[in-house]
């Protein structure tokens, strides 16, 4: 929450002549067969970057991505993250990458987009059946 209010602080300066982007929660991609043990985690699985498992903090990263059909994400590049240096960024971005989160509403196809990654230890989290 926090980072989504600096983000959108900072897209507010007078010195940013862009338009606000707009911001978009991820959604998750049910974790693998192969991925079963790391439900504790939440859904974000084996991507919790162990150094925020190691000191049981929770936390999100913000990205700038393209959004593509069916909610898919591209051209991501980490924005955020708070608290800072626990790696949720480049866990989010890797998530990205390999198509483990999306973006659900009614994005605009192809345009650029905020999206906020959560990281929570012990979310509810589904798996493949």
């Amino acid at each position: 929450m926090l980072v989504t209010m600096m983000a959108l602080a900072l897209a507010q300066t007078p010195e940013a002549s862009a338009p606000q982007q707009p911001v978009y929660d991820a959604a998750f991609r049910p974790l693998k067969k192969s991925e079963r043990s790391y439900t504790r985690l939440g859904p974000v699985g084996p991507y919790y970057p162990q150094v925020a498992v190691d000191a049981r903090k929770n936390g999100e990263a913000i990205l700038s991505c393209r959004v593509a059909p069916g909610g898919e994400l591209d051209k991501c590049k980490p924005v955020a993250e708070s608290p800072a240096n626990l790696n949720f960024a480049v866990a989010a971005r890797v998530m990205a990458d390999r198509k483990r989160i999306f973006v659900t509403g009614d994005p605009p196809i192809g345009e650029a987009v905020l999206v906020r990654v959560p990281f929570v230890i012990g979310a509810p989290a589904t798996t493949e059946p």
